[in-house]
Parts: structure tokens; sequence; C-alpha cells
């Protein structure tokens, strides 16, 4: 059994094509997909009905920054990658300091990132 094996990836992504291409990278690694969620209302209410190990997350969902989600899985300890075009000076300071991926971005490095974020077994 592979780490990634059977772990839950939590989606959060409002671009189609980007959102399938995340789900394709993670589930060719053999994770669980959980989502992909394209609001912030939506995704909050997702990730508290839902169980997962790690949280990818466009941080802009149609102009609507996914911060108080952020805050929320941060607080429960849900290690979060953050997708985004931002950079770490663009992001409020108590982001700063979080992985991020920058867009665009390829599927071994998702890959790679994930795998960081997960503990070790």
């Amino acid at each position: 059994m592979t780490e990634s094996e059977g772990c839950r990836v939590f989606v959060v992504e409002d671009e189609f094509l980007v959102a399938l291409q995340i789900e394709d990278d993670l589930v060719a690694a053999g994770y669980v997909v959980v989502g992909p969620f394209t609001t912030l209302q939506g995704s909050i209410i997702a990730s508290r009905e839902q169980q997962f190990e790690v949280a990818t997350l466009d941080l802009n969902l149609r102009g609507e920054f996914v911060y108080p989600l952020v805050d929320e899985l941060l607080e429960r300890g849900v290690p979060v990658l953050l997708l985004t075009g931002y950079t770490a000076a663009d992001l409020p300071e108590r982001f700063r300091a979080l992985p991020r991926l920058a867009k665009p971005f390829d599927g071994p490095e998702l890959i790679r990132q994930v795998e960081s974020l997960l503990p070790a077994t």
C-alpha cells in the first residue's frame, strides 16, 4: 500500500479545467478526491461534513477569497496547500508561511507538495 492510497484530499477550485487536472493528477497518484468545490460557502459546509487528511485550496473563487476556510482548516489542524497566482507578499501575513503552489503548476509538483503535507507513517 502506497502512502497516498486511500488518503483523502479536499479540493477547492473554481476553474473547471484546472479542477479536472488536479483531480486527474491526484487520482492517478492513488488519492481519493473530495470535491472539487467551487464556492466559499459550499466548501466551508463540505469541509465540516467530509473527512479528509489534506486540503488544496484555490485562494480566489470568482472574486471571493477563501481566507475564512483556510482559518477554519488550520484551526482544526488540517494541512493546507494554497494553489494561487498570488505571491506570498500578496497574502495576509498569517498565511505567508503556508505551502503554496503557483499557478500554473504541473501534476508531479502538485503530488510532491501534497505528499510533503502528509504525516509520516
